[in-house]
């Protein structure tokens, strides 16, 4: 492909070094990105939005699957936040699907120390809290009584809205039928 100006070139999967460097220059533009998700109370990304948006800034692409590519680039995204002493920003990229950060997230949790939770609603959880923070640390307009939140996909998926229950049908106090919409039993009339 030329050189020309908003060209997009292709990283070479073949060559690790240079593919390597792209993962640096791809985490190196996620950041940035994540931090500007974060300045939003309640926002993250997905997975794809992600890729796409890394991309479109750095120039440079992969034909890498979508979950292969975003493990290998938020893992650098992990160390580069635990270098900067950063909150984990890889807490706001979500799937599509279902509004999870997934077991990927699971390698943040290792990188810093901390135990892998052994259900998926505590890693939501503690990436909700991480969340939270980030929001805190990049400038979004967080109330001061919040509280980490699920995303609404997932939040949906594990406390579905209460169902009303139906209202029961008037009923004739003689001869226990239901009454018609005249609220008259047509027994009694």
């Amino acid at each position: 492909m030329p050189d020309s100006p908003g060209a997009m070139k292709e990283s070479l999967r073949d060559d690790e070094s240079a593919f390597r460097q792209d993962i640096e220059k791809w985490a190196l533009a996620a950041v940035p990105v994540l931090q500007e998700v974060a300045g939003s109370y309640g926002g993250f990304i997905t997975y794809k939005a992600l890729a796409t948006r890394v991309f479109e800034e750095t120039k440079t692409s992969t034909r890498m699957l979508v979950p292969n590519f975003s493990s290998r680039l938020l893992n650098r995204v992990i160390r580069l936040c635990l270098k900067n002493n950063l909150p984990a920003l890889t807490s706001l990229v979500v799937s599509a699907t279902d509004g999870t950060v997934g077991t990927g997230f699971d390698a943040v949790l290792r990188a810093s120390g901390r135990e892998v939770p052994d259900t998926a609603l505590e890693r939501e959880r503690i990436a909700a809290a991480e969340r939270l923070e980030c929001y805190k640390k990049f400038g979004a307009d967080v109330p001061i009584d919040a509280k980490p939140q699920l995303t609404p996909k997932y939040e949906a998926r594990v406390n579905p809205p209460k169902q009303e229950a139906p209202r029961p049908k008037p009923v004739c106090s003689v001869h226990g039928i239901q009454l018609p919409a005249t609220g008259v039993c047509d027994d009694c009339a």
